[in-house]
């Protein structure tokens, strides 16, 4: 029996991780920190059984309630 083109062919791999994005429109936001604040700041986040990212994402919208912002914060990365 033959095989056939199609049967030789192999299945393409299912992506792993974060879905595609159509339109990236993201920005990077980042600043430099001394090795004890990374340490320090690492630790919180562990804490918070968080990223350091979703850590300054928290604190940020809290902070943000505080000073008066009505409007919630959007998606970070939606």
């Amino acid at each position: 029996m033959k095989a056939t083109m199609g049967a030789m062919m192999a299945k393409p791999k299912a992506r792993r991780g974060r879905p595609a994005v159509s339109q990236r429109t993201f920005k990077t936001l980042g600043y430099r920190v001394s090795s004890a604040y990374l340490e320090w700041i690492t630790a919180a986040a562990a804490v918070n059984r968080s990223t350091v990212s979703g850590l300054i994402d928290q604190a940020v919208a809290r902070y943000a309630r505080e000073i008066g912002v009505e409007d919630p914060p959007p998606d970070r990365t939606a």
